[in-house]
């Protein structure tokens, strides 16, 4: 069980993650805004990182983006961390790669204690309902009808 101890006005310690790519490294989630992406990946650009965001599919979908996280992957160079940005929106999200650069990244606001229980919470709710054994579903359609 991961614990959280922080205080309101102390920086949090976030604890030490496995990223998707299977690279431990640093667990902070950072909350941003569409605005902080959009800039980022022109900053990204223009010092020429690989990891420049999707600005074509943010455009797309900056509508319906409910919710923007951004996480550490790993440290790219000395100045720079490739980060994932997540976007979250009804039915849906998706991430991808962005470079930032290192102070940056500190800079930004940690994601709030009620909002990571709370994502916690979406995702444990994002699998699918396990279906009913055979005879639970008999006893089901005896006692409700088939639905």
């Amino acid at each position: 069980m991961i614990r959280f101890w922080w205080a309101r006005h102390r920086k949090r310690v976030w604890p030490t993650v496995e990223n998707r790519a299977g690279v431990l490294g640093r667990g902070d989630i950072k909350e941003i805004t569409l605005d902080e992406v959009e800039r980022m990946a022109r900053q990204a650009k223009a010092h020429h990182w690989r990891g420049q965001g999707r600005p074509a599919w943010l455009d797309e979908h900056c509508a319906s983006i409910s919710e923007l996280y951004l996480t550490f992957l790993h440290e790219e160079s000395e100045d720079c961390f490739r980060c994932s940005v997540t976007a979250l929106f009804e039915g849906g999200g998706g991430h991808f790669g962005l470079d930032v650069a290192r102070d940056e990244f500190d800079s930004l606001p940690d994601l709030q204690e009620s909002a990571v229980i709370e994502l916690a919470h979406r995702f444990l709710e994002s699998f699918p309902t396990v279906r009913l054994d055979v005879e639970q579903q008999a006893a089901w359609n005896r006692g409700y009808g088939e639905i």
